[in-house]
Protein backbone atom coordinates (compact mmCIF):
# COMPACT_ATOMS: atom_id res chain seq x y z
CA UNK A 1 0.00 0.00 0.00
CA UNK A 2 1.43 3.50 -1.08
CA UNK A 3 2.71 5.44 1.41
CA UNK A 4 0.08 8.14 0.54
CA UNK A 5 -2.57 5.87 0.92
CA UNK A 6 -1.52 4.51 4.36
CA UNK A 7 -1.27 8.18 5.44
CA UNK A 8 -5.26 8.67 4.36
CA UNK A 9 -6.30 5.75 5.85
CA UNK A 10 -4.44 6.16 9.08
CA UNK A 11 -4.96 10.33 9.27
CA UNK A 12 -9.02 9.32 8.84
CA UNK A 13 -8.99 6.36 11.47
CA UNK A 14 -7.44 8.21 13.77
CA UNK A 15 -9.72 11.04 14.15
CA UNK A 16 -12.75 9.46 12.65
CA UNK A 17 -14.48 10.51 15.99
CA UNK A 18 -13.54 14.43 15.56
CA UNK A 19 -14.59 13.84 11.68
CA UNK A 20 -17.84 13.12 12.91
CA UNK A 21 -17.88 15.64 14.85
CA UNK A 22 -17.41 18.37 12.42
CA UNK A 23 -19.98 16.30 10.43
CA UNK A 24 -22.71 16.88 13.44
CA UNK A 25 -21.73 20.36 13.88
CA UNK A 26 -22.07 21.28 10.43
CA UNK A 27 -25.27 19.83 9.48
CA UNK A 28 -26.84 21.30 12.74
CA UNK A 29 -25.74 24.77 11.78
CA UNK A 30 -28.58 24.34 8.85
CA UNK A 31 -31.04 24.76 11.89
CA UNK A 32 -29.45 27.51 13.39
CA UNK A 33 -30.13 25.29 16.75
CA UNK A 34 -30.47 28.37 19.14
CA UNK A 35 -33.05 26.90 21.64
CA UNK A 36 -32.28 27.97 25.42
CA UNK A 37 -33.03 25.20 27.97
CA UNK A 38 -34.95 26.93 31.08
CA UNK A 39 -31.80 27.75 34.19
CA UNK A 40 -31.96 26.38 36.91
CA UNK A 41 -31.56 28.24 40.21
CA UNK A 42 -30.57 27.62 43.28
CA UNK A 43 -29.03 29.21 46.74
CA UNK A 44 -26.46 27.42 48.87
CA UNK A 45 -24.33 28.65 51.44
CA UNK A 46 -20.92 30.70 51.50
CA UNK A 47 -19.02 32.63 53.40
CA UNK A 48 -16.33 35.18 52.47
CA UNK A 49 -12.90 35.18 54.25
CA UNK A 50 -11.67 38.36 56.05
CA UNK A 51 -9.32 39.89 53.69
CA UNK A 52 -10.04 38.07 50.45
CA UNK A 53 -10.11 39.33 46.99
CA UNK A 54 -12.32 38.81 44.66
CA UNK A 55 -10.35 37.15 42.48
CA UNK A 56 -9.87 35.00 45.32
CA UNK A 57 -13.63 34.30 46.34
CA UNK A 58 -14.19 33.81 42.31
CA UNK A 59 -11.50 31.17 42.54
CA UNK A 60 -13.05 29.38 45.25
CA UNK A 61 -16.44 29.45 43.77
CA UNK A 62 -15.20 27.76 40.92
CA UNK A 63 -13.44 24.77 43.05
CA UNK A 64 -17.54 24.41 45.28
CA UNK A 65 -19.48 24.73 42.41
CA UNK A 66 -17.00 21.98 40.56
CA UNK A 67 -16.73 24.46 37.31
CA UNK A 68 -13.27 23.31 36.33
CA UNK A 69 -14.16 23.36 32.82
CA UNK A 70 -14.29 27.43 33.14
CA UNK A 71 -10.68 27.59 34.46
CA UNK A 72 -8.81 29.53 34.90
CA UNK A 73 -11.12 32.82 35.60
CA UNK A 74 -11.10 35.91 33.93
CA UNK A 75 -11.06 39.38 34.49
CA UNK A 76 -13.98 39.99 32.64
CA UNK A 77 -15.87 37.16 35.00
CA UNK A 78 -15.56 38.76 37.73
CA UNK A 79 -17.80 42.29 38.33
CA UNK A 80 -19.55 44.24 40.98
CA UNK A 81 -22.75 45.89 40.11
CA UNK A 82 -23.90 49.39 41.31
CA UNK A 83 -24.64 48.15 44.78
CA UNK A 84 -21.01 46.85 45.11
CA UNK A 85 -22.25 43.39 44.83
CA UNK A 86 -20.01 40.67 43.35
CA UNK A 87 -21.15 39.30 40.32
CA UNK A 88 -19.48 36.08 38.48
CA UNK A 89 -20.03 35.17 35.00
CA UNK A 90 -18.90 31.92 34.57
CA UNK A 91 -18.65 30.46 30.75
CA UNK A 92 -17.89 27.01 29.68
CA UNK A 93 -18.15 24.05 27.39
CA UNK A 94 -21.29 22.97 29.10
CA UNK A 95 -22.61 26.12 29.44
CA UNK A 96 -22.82 28.89 32.22
CA UNK A 97 -23.27 30.05 35.77
CA UNK A 98 -24.26 33.04 36.93
CA UNK A 99 -23.27 33.53 40.51
CA UNK A 100 -24.36 36.55 42.57
CA UNK A 101 -22.10 36.70 45.50
CA UNK A 102 -24.69 37.61 48.82
CA UNK A 103 -24.22 37.82 52.56
CA UNK A 104 -23.44 33.87 53.38
CA UNK A 105 -24.69 32.89 50.67
CA UNK A 106 -24.38 32.07 46.58
CA UNK A 107 -27.47 32.26 44.01
CA UNK A 108 -26.72 30.51 41.37
CA UNK A 109 -28.14 30.86 37.93
CA UNK A 110 -27.12 27.84 35.64
CA UNK A 111 -28.21 27.25 31.77
CA UNK A 112 -27.00 24.25 30.38
CA UNK A 113 -25.51 24.20 26.87
CA UNK A 114 -27.55 22.50 24.66
CA UNK A 115 -26.07 19.32 23.54
CA UNK A 116 -25.47 20.83 20.03
CA UNK A 117 -24.02 23.75 21.53
CA UNK A 118 -21.82 21.19 23.72
CA UNK A 119 -20.49 19.93 20.32
CA UNK A 120 -20.07 22.93 18.44
CA UNK A 121 -17.77 24.53 21.21
CA UNK A 122 -15.57 21.31 21.42
CA UNK A 123 -15.31 21.61 17.71
CA UNK A 124 -13.42 24.95 17.61
CA UNK A 125 -11.44 24.18 20.87
CA UNK A 126 -7.65 24.24 19.85
CA UNK A 127 -4.42 24.04 21.32
CA UNK A 128 -4.12 27.84 21.21
CA UNK A 129 -6.77 27.71 24.72
CA UNK A 130 -5.78 27.15 27.47
CA UNK A 131 -7.62 25.44 30.03
CA UNK A 132 -7.13 24.59 33.68
CA UNK A 133 -9.54 21.44 33.74
CA UNK A 134 -6.90 18.72 31.90
CA UNK A 135 -9.55 17.10 30.36
CA UNK A 136 -9.99 19.57 28.07
CA UNK A 137 -6.53 20.46 27.48
CA UNK A 138 -6.04 17.42 26.32
CA UNK A 139 -8.80 17.70 24.16
CA UNK A 140 -7.64 20.55 22.46
CA UNK A 141 -4.52 19.43 22.02
CA UNK A 142 -6.50 16.01 20.02
CA UNK A 143 -8.65 18.50 18.15
CA UNK A 144 -5.86 20.67 16.92
CA UNK A 145 -4.03 17.18 15.78
CA UNK A 146 -7.17 16.35 14.43
CA UNK A 147 -7.33 19.76 12.62
CA UNK A 148 -4.33 18.94 10.47
CA UNK A 149 -5.60 16.05 10.04
CA UNK A 150 -7.60 16.91 7.99
CA UNK A 151 -4.92 18.59 5.63
CA UNK A 152 -3.19 15.70 5.57
CA UNK A 153 -5.93 13.95 4.38
CA UNK A 154 -6.70 16.68 1.38
CA UNK A 155 -3.29 16.42 0.44
CA UNK A 156 -2.91 12.75 0.30
CA UNK A 157 -6.36 12.09 -1.05
CA UNK A 158 -5.59 14.19 -4.33
CA UNK A 159 -2.68 12.13 -4.78
CA UNK A 160 -4.53 9.09 -4.06
CA UNK A 161 -7.30 9.81 -6.56
CA UNK A 162 -4.73 11.16 -9.35
CA UNK A 163 -2.51 7.87 -9.06
CA UNK A 164 -5.86 5.71 -9.06
CA UNK A 165 -8.43 7.68 -10.85
CA UNK A 166 -9.07 4.68 -13.48
CA UNK A 167 -10.47 2.45 -10.35
CA UNK A 168 -13.76 1.17 -10.25
CA UNK A 169 -16.44 0.04 -7.74
CA UNK A 170 -19.25 2.21 -6.10
CA UNK A 171 -18.39 2.19 -3.23
CA UNK A 172 -15.06 4.02 -3.86
CA UNK A 173 -16.92 6.21 -6.76
CA UNK A 174 -19.09 7.63 -4.05
CA UNK A 175 -15.79 8.16 -1.69
CA UNK A 176 -14.27 9.68 -5.00
CA UNK A 177 -17.06 12.31 -5.69
CA UNK A 178 -17.63 13.37 -2.39
CA UNK A 179 -14.62 14.44 -1.63
CA UNK A 180 -13.88 16.08 -4.98
CA UNK A 181 -17.09 17.70 -4.71
CA UNK A 182 -16.47 19.30 -1.30
CA UNK A 183 -12.58 19.85 -1.97
CA UNK A 184 -12.68 23.35 -1.94
CA UNK A 185 -15.38 23.94 0.17
CA UNK A 186 -13.45 21.86 2.36
CA UNK A 187 -10.25 23.85 2.02
CA UNK A 188 -12.21 27.39 3.01
CA UNK A 189 -12.79 25.78 6.05
CA UNK A 190 -9.79 24.50 6.83
CA UNK A 191 -7.54 27.22 6.06
CA UNK A 192 -9.96 29.22 7.85
CA UNK A 193 -10.73 26.79 10.84
CA UNK A 194 -6.25 26.79 11.46
CA UNK A 195 -6.80 30.80 10.72
CA UNK A 196 -9.15 31.16 13.65
CA UNK A 197 -6.84 28.97 16.07
CA UNK A 198 -3.57 30.50 15.50
CA UNK A 199 -4.89 34.33 14.67
CA UNK A 200 -1.57 35.51 14.50
CA UNK A 201 -0.25 33.81 11.72
CA UNK A 202 -2.36 35.04 8.99
CA UNK A 203 -5.99 36.84 8.49
CA UNK A 204 -8.44 35.38 6.34
CA UNK A 205 -11.32 37.69 6.97
CA UNK A 206 -13.38 37.08 4.32
CA UNK A 207 -13.06 32.81 4.23
CA UNK A 208 -13.76 33.25 8.16
CA UNK A 209 -17.04 35.12 7.55
CA UNK A 210 -18.16 32.40 5.51
CA UNK A 211 -16.86 29.69 8.09
CA UNK A 212 -18.95 31.01 10.81
CA UNK A 213 -22.25 31.49 9.00
CA UNK A 214 -25.38 29.99 10.76
CA UNK A 215 -28.36 28.93 8.73
CA UNK A 216 -26.18 28.31 5.93
CA UNK A 217 -26.19 25.12 3.32
CA UNK A 218 -22.41 25.28 3.11
CA UNK A 219 -21.70 23.58 6.64
CA UNK A 220 -24.64 21.40 6.38
CA UNK A 221 -23.57 20.43 2.97
CA UNK A 222 -19.67 20.05 3.87
CA UNK A 223 -21.11 18.02 6.50
CA UNK A 224 -22.70 15.26 4.69
CA UNK A 225 -19.77 14.99 2.36
CA UNK A 226 -17.64 14.25 5.48
CA UNK A 227 -20.07 11.70 6.64
CA UNK A 228 -20.38 9.90 3.34
CA UNK A 229 -16.51 9.95 3.11
CA UNK A 230 -16.40 8.89 6.70
CA UNK A 231 -19.23 5.56 6.00
CA UNK A 232 -17.17 4.91 2.44
CA UNK A 233 -14.10 5.28 3.53
CA UNK A 234 -14.46 3.22 6.94
CA UNK A 235 -16.07 0.87 3.90
CA UNK A 236 -13.16 0.68 1.78
CA UNK A 237 -10.96 -0.12 4.92
CA UNK A 238 -12.65 -2.91 5.88
CA UNK A 239 -12.20 -4.73 2.42
CA UNK A 240 -8.48 -4.81 3.21
CA UNK A 241 -7.56 -7.73 5.23
CA UNK A 242 -3.92 -6.08 5.72
CA UNK A 243 -4.86 -3.29 7.08
CA UNK A 244 -7.82 -4.31 8.84
CA UNK A 245 -5.84 -5.41 12.16
CA UNK A 246 -3.68 -2.54 12.62
CA UNK A 247 -6.65 -0.25 11.33
CA UNK A 248 -9.00 -1.42 14.67
CA UNK A 249 -5.93 -0.35 16.58
CA UNK A 250 -5.98 3.17 15.29
CA UNK A 251 -9.63 3.53 15.45
CA UNK A 252 -10.16 2.13 18.81
CA UNK A 253 -7.62 4.65 19.91
CA UNK A 254 -8.70 7.27 18.20
CA UNK A 255 -12.16 6.76 19.15
CA UNK A 256 -11.58 6.11 22.91
CA UNK A 257 -9.85 9.10 23.25
CA UNK A 258 -11.85 11.37 21.66
CA UNK A 259 -14.84 9.75 22.64
CA UNK A 260 -14.10 9.58 26.09
CA UNK A 261 -13.09 13.21 26.30
CA UNK A 262 -16.30 14.08 24.88
CA UNK A 263 -18.37 12.13 27.13
CA UNK A 264 -16.49 12.32 30.49
CA UNK A 265 -17.10 16.12 29.78
CA UNK A 266 -20.33 16.44 29.29
CA UNK A 267 -20.86 14.37 32.40
CA UNK A 268 -18.97 16.98 34.35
Amino acid sequence: MALMARIHLYAGLLTLANLALYAVVGIAALLDARVTPAPAVWEQPFDIQAGETDRAVAERVVKVLGLSLATPVHNFAIKRDAAGVLLLDFYHANGRHNVTVLDGRLRVTHTRATLWKYLSTLHVTTSAFHSGDWRMQAWAWWNEFAMWSVAAMMISGVCVWWRRRGTRGATRRIHRWAGLGSLVLLAIYEVSAIAMAHRTWFHTDALNRIHRLRGSTLSSALGLALLVMGVTGLMMWWRMPRERRAGTVVLALGTLVAGGLIVWMRIG
